[in-house]
C-alpha cells in the first residue's frame, strides 16, 4: 500500500522527513499537486497495533504534516490513507486535481488555530437553607447558570467578531465552534492568515482584560485539518 500523508503543490520539498515506518518519505508529482508518501506501509497491520504503540504511530503522522506545512501551505490527509498503487493514487490526482488545486489556492497562507477558554463561574451560597427557601434558592440557581451559559455564548461570539473586525479586508476568517472537553467553556478552531495572527491576537488583548473571568489559549498554527 501506498500510504499518503498531504497533498501540496510544486515545487517538490528539498526535505524528506521519516515516516512511521522509519523510513524517508517520498514524493510522487502529478500536474502541479505532489503527494507525500510511504510505499509498502502494511496498513492491516497498523489496525493491530497496541493502542499506545497506535497512538505513537498517529501523533508522528501529525508530527510529519506539521513539519512539511511550517514551509508550505498542504492539505492534509487522515490517518490511515493509502492507495493500492501509484497507478491508484495518480487516478485520484487527475481525478480529483480541480478540486484540490482550489483548496490548496483557497487556504494559502491561512493556518488553523485552535482557541480554547475556560469562564470562572461567580459563586452562589447555598448555606443554612431548608425547605421552601432552599427550593427556591435551587431554582433561582438553575436560572442563573443558564444566564450565564447565555452570557459566555454572547462573549464568544463577541470576540470572534473583534477578529473579524480587525482582520484586513482582503482576507476573510473561518471558525467552526466543537463541543469543548475537560474544564472548557468553548472549544473553536479559526482559519486565519498566518501573517495576520500576532495583530489579531494583540486586538483582543483589551477584550481578554475587560473580561478577566475567561482564560483563554491559543494553539500554535496546524494544517487546516477542519477546513478542508
Amino acid at each position: 500500500m501506498l500510504y499518503t500523508y498531504a497533498i501540496l503543490l510544486e515545487p517538490i520539498p528539498h526535505t524528506l522527513p521519516v515516516g512511521i515506518t522509519g523510513k524517508p518519505v517520498q514524493y510522487l508529482s502529478y500536474d502541479r499537486l505532489v503527494a507525500v508518501v510511504e510505499p509498502d506501509v502494511d496498513i492491516e497491520a497498523l489496525k493491530l497495533l497496541p493502542e499506545q504503540s497506535l497512538m505513537q504511530v498517529i501523533v508522528h503522522h501529525d508530527r510529519l504534516i506539521c513539519e512539511l506545512f511550517s514551509d508550505r501551505t498542504l492539505l492534509p490527509l487522515r490517518f490511515g490513507t493509502a492507495f493500492v498503487s501509484h497507478e491508484a493514487l495518480e487516478t485520484y490526482l487527475q481525478t480529483e486535481g480541480d478540486r484540490l488545486l482550489a483548496s490548496l489556492e483557497r487556504l494559502e497562507g491561512y493556518a488553523e488555530f485552535l482557541v480554547t477558554g475556560q469562564a470562572i463561574a461567580p459563586k452562589v451560597e447555598m448555606s443554612n437553607l431548608k425547605g421552601k427557601d432552599y427550593l427556591l434558592a435551587k431554582r433561582s440557581q438553575y436560572l442563573q447558570q443558564e444566564q450565564w451559559q447565555s452570557q459566555l455564548q454572547q462573549e464568544v461570539i463577541a470576540y470572534l467578531q473583534i477578529l473579524m473586525d480587525n482582520l484586513s479586508e482582503d482576507f476573510k476568517l473561518d471558525y467552526q465552534k466543537v463541543e469543548p472537553q475537560s474544564a472548557e467553556d468553548i472549544r473553536v478552531y479559526v482559519l486565519l492568515p498566518r501573517s495576520q495572527v500576532e495583530f489579531l491576537q494583540q486586538s483582543v488583548r483589551s477584550w481578554e482584560q475587560e473580561h478577566s473571568h475567561w482564560q483563554i489559549s491559543w494553539s500554535q498554527a496546524l494544517p487546516p485539518y477542519h477546513f478542508l
